[in-house]
């Protein structure tokens, strides 16, 4: 039969280093998701300018439908030739 306080002890052993292993981890998963916490906290400040912005953006589009199709298009051109770029320069 086992001795009860031997079992005790190890039992205790084992959470201290789930724990210790729980920490750890915790540790590395704040790490490795620091970046996207970082966008994701200025996009919540900026939040109230871009529920107006888009409001006024709304009404422009109201008015004048062909402009923001337009617009759009220079944009898209624009992030790929952005887009281009970054992987050229990168695969130097």
């Amino acid at each position: 039969m086992p001795n009860p306080r031997k079992t005790k002890a190890e039992l205790l052993r084992r959470i201290q280093q789930q724990r210790l292993d729980l920490s750890m981890q915790k540790r590395e998963w704040t790490y490795a998701t620091s970046r996207y916490d970082r966008g994701w906290i200025r996009l919540v400040h900026l939040r109230k300018y871009l529920i107006a912005g888009s409001s006024l953006l709304a009404l422009y589009n109201i008015r004048h439908p062909s402009r923001i199709i337009r617009w759009t298009k220079r944009a898209i051109g624009i992030l790929g030739t952005l887009k281009l770029i970054r992987s050229t320069l990168q695969s130097r």
